[in-house]
């Protein structure tokens, strides 16, 4: 069903003549009434648009890279530091602040614009909702979690490891597969088929599957060449400290360098192509 206007001066003609070719203007996709549950299309708005985009920035970049920081590149830069802190360690904890700040942020726009909870009531869209929620809680939770992080050398520390590994993983998992579901809102426009935006979100997927996948083989390739080095490495520390702290030793040495990883620029290439 479809309601039809006509603006002018002048009414039309008792034969009809000045309707004969209308052009048609369609504001929603058409509905069969003879479909049960079928509601009104609601239209789209800047909150509904920047929540999307605020999600994406939050979990395709900053989320992606911070993780990607976390497990490959803890050794990509020696010696460096930022804060007092190792360069690695603060580059995932400003890029994972930023995936927390910008998911909050989205999570706030779109109950602004909702006036509350959604009322999505059809399946899968009706997911979208729930999983934005846990993945807030998850988003929220890791942070605390790494605030009660122990000491390297603590017998716990392997559990605590696992379990903001555990945590961040599912939140991304939940995350990517929330974005697939929220292109498919007609909140979000017309992309209830396949297009380009869900094509972007497919390739991005791939592309980082890819990506962790030759660092994993590229860490493990590695692994022996790199273990040796940092055991060499440990030893002449040691004897820098032996002989810091021996009276006797009249000779001065310098603090012996971190070593440089092999497969650094490997990293650094697909550090910049992400």
């Amino acid at each position: 069903v479809y309601m039809t206007a006509s603006l002018g001066t002048e009414p039309p003609s008792p034969s009809g003549e000045g309707l004969d070719k209308p052009t048609w203007t369609y504001t929603t996709p058409a509905r069969k009434l003879s479909v049960v549950g079928v509601r009104a299309s609601q239209p789209r708005s800047g909150l509904a648009k920047a929540h999307g985009c605020f999600m994406i920035l939050a979990w395709v970049l900053c989320a992606s890279i911070g993780t990607l920081i976390a497990r490959y590149y803890k050794l990509q830069w020696p010696g460096r530091l930022l804060g007092r802190e190792a360069f690695w360690f603060q580059l995932h904890r400003i890029l994972m602040g930023f995936t927390c700040c910008l998911t909050l942020l989205s999570f706030i726009l779109i109950f602004i614009d909702l006036r509350g909870y959604s009322g999505l009531d059809s399946f899968p869209e009706l997911l979208h909702p729930i999983l934005g929620i846990i993945v807030t809680i998850l988003t929220f939770m890791n942070p605390l979690i790494a605030l009660c992080r122990c000491d390297p050398s603590h017998e716990n520390r392997p559990c605590f490891n696992w379990i903001h590994w555990l945590v961040g993983t599912i939140a991304y998992v939940l995350a990517v597969l929330n974005l697939f579901l929220g292109l498919r809102l007609e909140r979000a426009g017309d992309l209830s088929s396949i297009n380009y935006h869900i094509w972007l979100l497919i390739f991005f997927v791939l592309f980082q599957f890819i990506v962790e996948i030759i660092l994993e083989i590229h860490t493990l390739y590695h692994w022996k060449r790199n273990k040796k080095l940092w055991q060499a490495y440990r030893l002449e520390l040691e004897e820098y400290n032996t002989a810091k702290t021996n009276p006797v030793s009249l000779q001065p040495r310098s603090r012996p360098l971190e070593p440089l990883p092999r497969g650094r620029c490997l990293r650094v290439f697909l550090m910049s192509l992400h």
